[in-house]
């Protein structure tokens, strides 16, 4: 599990990739400036634990700022070469 933490907008984010080998739950916990924390829950699996952090630092970056969660994060040579990577994202709705 990966936790190193980033400051942001005077919040803290700390990323989070929780797993094994070939599939890492991405989770962020925020801390805003008066102390109060939240954590997101599972955002989606992704196969490299440094991928779960890339999603899970511009997911907080999306929340602290109030835009849209991000749907996927891509790495600069993904983008170069044109590949995809393949996450399952948080659901919006519980599940029955």
């Amino acid at each position: 599990m990966h936790a190193i933490p980033l400051n942001y907008n005077d919040h803290v984010l700390v990323p989070l990739a929780a797993g094994e080998r070939g599939s890492f739950a991405s989770m962020v916990i925020v801390t805003k400036p008066g102390g109060t924390r939240w954590a997101s829950g599972v955002l989606g699996h992704f196969p490299e634990a440094a991928d779960a952090c890339r999603f899970a630092i511009e997911y907080g970056k999306a929340e602290v700022d109030g835009r849209r969660d991000p749907r996927a994060v891509k790495s600069p040579v993904e983008t170069e070469l044109g590949a995809s990577r393949t996450i399952t994202p948080r659901a919006s709705t519980p599940a029955p």
